[in-house]
């Protein structure tokens, strides 16, 4: 993959130890779970922060020391077979994610041949909601949970800069077609879609694809968190409930603390709630 004339050097795009990884690594895995039913596949798309800041001392930590896959710990139980996918660029899988499986279409097309013979579940938050989508469009997945997804990136480049997401700028050649997914979208492929009504960039998002004629179930947070609207705790749980408690959840707007409480209890909740602090102040040093 050859990106075009950039103008300025981004650490995620364009670092050696981030382009070494890019050309020497899978930046995938597979799985199997013997427990699992030999009829089901589980995908799971990496968002972009899989790694932040962007440095190298965090890029070391996360991708190389630890191997890091967003939900490596949280699995649809009936899966036989996990695919954990993600796009060290950080850029919305324009790049694909290695060397060989570099461009949209090739991702397309390991995808097709690894889900071959299986019913496919996939799921991401955010940028990894909107591979969720984009590509379980392409291999007919029953169904895709998906966390405050983009469906469109154009109006992405009016309020960033190639400094912040480098490929939406520097992409000239036909992969601009994935730049609004919506065309692309499965109408037979089912989208649960965890929505986020006081985010701004959400509600953006939501109202890009209120009109449109698809296959999308909202379900509604009072919550102006970007990404999993919910307590984390209670991300495996959500992400095994079966279709029709998916169908139930959607009937209401959802309470973010409340929700996470009829998941997983009050115990759990707290601790859950005591740990995201924990991991945000971490964060922030």
């Amino acid at each position: 993959m050859e990106t075009l004339n950039p103008i300025c050097h981004v650490f995620q795009t364009d670092s050696e130890i981030v382009n070494k990884i890019y050309q020497e690594q899978d930046n995938y895995l597979i799985e199997y779970d013997k427990q699992g039913d030999k009829e089901w596949c589980a995908i799971y798309f990496c968002s972009n922060d899989i790694y932040y800041p962007n440095t190298e001392e965090i890029f070391q930590k996360r991708i190389i020391d630890k191997n890091f896959f967003e939900w490596y710990h949280s699995r649809v139980n009936k899966a036989y077979k996990h695919i954990f996918i993600r796009d060290i660029f950080k850029q919305w899988y324009l790049a694909g994610i290695n060397k060989t499986i570099n461009t949209p279409e090739k991702l397309i097309d390991f995808l097709r041949i690894e889900t071959k013979n299986y019913k496919v579940i996939t799921i991401g938050s955010s940028a990894g909601g909107y591979a969720a989508i984009l590509y379980g469009s392409f291999i007919n997945t029953q169904y895709a949970l998906t966390f405050n997804p983009q469906f469109e990136l154009q109006s992405l480049i009016k309020k960033s800069s190639e400094t912040i997401n480098p490929l939406l700028f520097r992409i000239k050649d036909e992969r601009i077609r994935y730049f609004d997914i919506t065309k692309y979208i499965n109408i037979h492929t089912k989208i649960y879609y965890f929505y986020s009504n006081a985010s701004s960039w959400d509600i953006e998002q939501n109202n890009y694809i209120r009109h449109t004629h698809l296959n999308i179930i909202p379900i509604i947070f009072n919550s102006n968190h970007h990404g999993i609207p919910f307590l984390k705790i209670a991300i495996p749980t959500v992400i095994n409930l079966n279709i029709t408690q998916l169908e139930k959840i959607s009937s209401k707007k959802q309470n973010p603390i409340l929700f996470t409480i009829r998941m997983v209890g009050i115990r759990k909740t707290i601790l859950g709630l005591y740990k995201q602090i924990i991991a945000a102040y971490k964060k922030r040093k």
